[in-house]
């Protein structure tokens, strides 16, 4: 279980900056990404993780960098729209974090097929935090999982939430793009992945 009262060390703080401004002038968004996720799932402890891109034209978020999924979870939750049973989903529509301590046990999962599909991939815990910048545009959002039932009051949310400004702040400063310009991510299934 993860304890986040401690204060980031200097080390990820200068890990964190030099992602950010890699990310700013990024000519592989998604490998990019790959790194800011595993600086997340770092912070909160997690075992896994996901960062998905919200498509304005289609109302949905889709995954643009994931780590330590099989690659039948990354096809089932490749796309998620706003109905989805997921803390995601929640998180979206929200526009707040969303932490599930066990979702054996959450009105979000109990009963449905999400529920099925994440606990024969051993997941029993998750928490969304979305990329909102400080304009108030909303990019996307992380989600890191846990094997583990979770206990939300024993996390400081701070740094998380921080580092999703600066990742939703970098990809606004990066994207002189048109508004609605897309990129795509790296899935890495966990069973191509060294040390899964």
């Amino acid at each position: 279980m993860a304890n986040l009262k401690e204060p980031l060390d200097a080390a990820t703080g200068q890990q964190i900056d030099a992602v950010l401004q890699q990310l700013r002038n990024s000519k592989d968004v998604g490998a990019d990404l790959l790194r800011v996720l595993d600086i997340a799932i770092g912070i909160t402890g997690a075992d896994m993780g996901t960062v998905q891109r919200f498509d304005e034209a289609a109302d949905c978020l889709r995954i643009v960098a994931s780590r330590g999924f099989s690659s039948e979870v990354l096809t089932f939750f490749d796309v998620v729209r706003r109905d989805t049973n997921t803390t995601c989903a929640a998180a979206l529509m929200r526009r707040m974090r969303v932490f599930v301590e066990d979702v054996a046990t959450s009105y979000l999962f109990v009963g449905t097929r999400e529920l099925d599909v994440l606990r024969a991939d051993g997941i029993a815990a998750a928490q969304s935090t979305p990329l909102i910048s400080s304009n108030g545009r909303l990019w996307g959002v992380f989600t890191t999982h846990f094997r583990e039932p979770q206990i939300e009051s024993e996390f400081d949310h701070a740094p998380l939430d921080r580092l999703a400004v600066q990742v939703a702040d970098s990809l606004e400063q990066r994207e002189g793009l048109a508004p609605g310009q897309q990129f795509h991510g790296k899935q890495v299934p966990e069973d191509s992945q060294p040390g899964g």
